[in-house]
């Protein structure tokens, strides 16, 4: 049985950027503080099902840097990705900048003429190479996948079955993916709604819940109207997410706005930015684990408890 209080990890979105959770879980294991309950969305869904399957983060790292090493792998995100954010603005010249320009609106173009961009197997591919043939219930960790059904806007929380549905459909980016179909319900990243799980960690059974929340994104470069409306989509999660994370008992916030959430050529600093954050947060973590585990707060927890029954 878990020692008092069962720590839940909630991994939230954040595409590229949430391989900081790779990091944070390195700082985490370093300090003796291990995860009794994992729930991830999409990005944290691949890094907490990697790490729910095998909880070591040495290994679930050096699982996903084979494919953020992989050029073929990076070639799939690389047009999402402006080339000023990968280049100096004023080393920019005239032919990039056209470039640029002309890869913004042919992704624009794509994603009001396609259902997605991708196959599927472009992301499954992946994942089934990652994860193998395992089902949840062969994980070493409880561990849930947060998703989005489109149809009635409902959570999808994937927490039996294939492994690889759940992480395939916890992080099939809507207009980039194919959704999951499964009977009526159309399922997809569930980024947008609940980018950072902490229901569905606590639904696991967690106690005192760690939300890892990678920030979103700050595009603020408009070519097209389309940029100003993902902008406006982005303000309104953001906002959605502050009241999700307070939710939780503690939260870590790795600093990686100025990368990119397809740059995974970034992928390393990412992954050592959490690991920095995950660091800077043990100490006061540390004290709140104390304090939980306390005579004095059980005394409390256990009058309170009470009082609700009675």
């Amino acid at each position: 049985m878990a020692e008092y209080p069962i720590v839940g990890l909630a991994l939230g979105s954040g595409g590229a950027r949430g391989l900081a959770h790779a990091g944070v879980l390195a700082a985490l294991e370093e300090a003796g503080i291990r995860p009794d309950r994992v729930a991830g969305t999409s990005m944290g869904a691949i890094v907490g099902g990697l790490y729910a399957q095998d909880p070591d983060p040495a290994r679930v790292w050096r699982r996903l840097q084979a494919y953020v090493d992989d050029e073929e792998f990076a070639s799939y995100w690389a047009p999402f990705v402006p080339r000023s954010e990968n280049h100096d603005r004023e080393h920019l010249g005239r032919i990039a900048g056209i470039f640029d320009f002309m890869q913004r609106k042919m992704i624009a173009v794509k994603t009001v003429t396609r259902p997605w961009q991708q196959d599927e197997d472009k992301l499954r591919g992946p994942l089934a190479t990652m994860f193998g043939p395992g089902s949840f219930a062969d994980l070493k960790i409880p561990f849930a996948a947060v998703a989005l059904d489109l149809v009635s806007g409902e959570r999808v929380v994937f927490r039996e079955g294939a492994l690889v549905d759940g992480v395939y459909a916890s992080s099939a980016i809507p207009g980039v993916f194919p959704p999951l179909r499964r009977g009526p319900q159309v399922i997809c990243d569930g980024g947008g709604p609940y980018r950072c799980p902490v229901e569905a960690v606590r639904d696991l059974g967690a106690e005192l819940v760690v939300a890892v929340d990678i920030p979103a994104f700050e595009d603020t470069h408009f070519s097209t109207g389309l940029d100003m409306i993902l902008r406006s989509n982005t303000i309104a999660r953001q906002r959605l997410n502050e009241y999700v994370v307070a939710t939780a008992d503690f939260v870590i916030r790795p600093e990686v706005t100025d990368y990119h959430w397809a740059d995974f050529a970034n992928g390393s600093v990412a992954r050592d930015r959490g690991y920095e954050a995950g660091k800077a947060a043990v100490p006061a973590l540390q004290e709140l684990l104390r304090e939980r585990r306390s005579f004095g707060h059980r005394v409390r927890r256990t009058l309170a408890a009470a009082l609700r029954l009675g």
